[in-house]
């Protein structure tokens, strides 16, 4: 009994000296340890609201001043982290953290992170490649990696790009830097590429002239750059003619698809007719040959004469060309000769 009374009365005592030993603590140490925790928290609050101002004011003038959304989001974020990690480094630093272990704890940091993220280096060297070589900006209409769609954000390790049907596509920067991409958005122009069959017992003239009309009557197409309008191909069932127009980019699909419409239905209204892939087999009757073509047909005419007016016009060039190339060499010659009789004379 008295061997216990005696171990609780050391035990009583010991923890009066470490209550002693925590009160001496915080009336020292303690406190100035507290009153830097306060400050640094302070310090780090306050730093961090000021570096987001200034930055939403650099972006906001930025913007004014029309720079590149994407160099100045790519600059405006790695500024701000940049300066954040500064912050954070002075109020270790001020707590009492020596700068050889922060330097020491971030190298063992970004060696721990090189090392598990191998793979993401080569999405970050494919962002740096991206900001330095611009294949695209932000609001550019791209394809690559069989994705299309508008770029709506560029960062250092990903690309996020939003399709037609409004899907966010998350790419790696990697992939983007080490394919084939197709900006449709660097040109204000772009060429529209249409192809017709018609059949065979159809006059293609016919069927070139009325979707000349159509061109000529669209608003969208650029008149100034010329249109094409020629057969390409003799399929097995099928005449194929090839129809281009350029446009503007924005007018792309718009026009795509209201010259399908509107060219089919002048199709019907005249009667050519559009081929599907079918095997007839006839036996021959000289009395149901096909019907002769109607050369007498107004837009056959129209056709015609564009063609011989057509004709004519490149002969007639090439003949202009063939003379101006004479002249060119016949005032070639004659400088030729009066250097060398210069020559001669010296």
């Amino acid at each position: 009994m008295i061997n216990y009374l005696l171990a609780e009365g050391e035990s009583a005592s010991k923890l009066a000296n470490l209550w002693d030993r925590f009160v001496n603590w915080c009336a020292t140490d303690g406190l100035k340890i507290l009153i830097k925790l306060v400050v640094a928290l302070v310090l780090w609050w306050v730093c961090f609201k000021i570096i987001n101002l200034i930055f939403r004011r650099v972006e906001k003038s930025l913007t004014n001043k029309n720079v590149d959304k994407t160099i100045s989001q790519a600059v405006v974020g790695l500024s701000r982290k940049g300066l954040k990690l500064l912050v954070l480094i002075m109020i270790v630093t001020y707590l009492g953290v020596e700068m050889s272990s922060v330097v020491a704890l971030i190298t063992s940091i970004g060696v721990t992170i090189g090392l598990a993220l191998q793979g993401s280096l080569s999405n970050f060297a494919g962002g740096v490649i991206i900001l330095v070589m611009r294949p695209f900006k932000l609001g550019d209409w791209v394809e690559y990696n069989g994705i299309s769609g508008t770029v709506e954000k560029i960062q250092m390790f990903y690309t996020t790009v939003v399709t037609g049907d409004n899907v966010v596509v998350v790419v790696p920067n990697g992939s983007a830097a080490s394919t084939i991409i197709k900006n449709y958005s660097v040109k204000d122009t772009r060429r529209v590429d249409l192809t017709f069959s018609i059949a065979y017992e159809n006059d293609f003239r016919k069927a070139k002239r009325i979707i000349n009309k159509v061109f000529e009557n669209n608003e969208m197409t650029l008149k100034e750059k010329g249109f094409t309008v020629r057969v390409a191909n003799h399929n097995a069932s099928s005449i194929d003619i090839v129809a281009r127009a350029w446009v503007k980019s924005g007018d792309y699909w718009t026009f795509k698809f209201d010259m399908l419409e509107q060219i089919k239905l002048e199709f019907d209204r005249n009667g050519i007719s559009i081929p599907y892939n079918q095997l007839d087999v006839h036996i021959k009757d000289d009395d149901k040959l096909p019907k002769p073509i109607d050369e007498e047909d107004a837009l056959v005419k129209e056709e015609i004469e564009i063609e011989e007016r057509a004709h004519k016009e490149a002969v007639e060039n090439r003949e202009l060309d063939a003379q101006h190339k004479k002249e060119i060499e016949e005032i070639n010659n004659k400088k030729v000769s009066t250097k060398i009789k210069k020559f001669m004379k010296v």
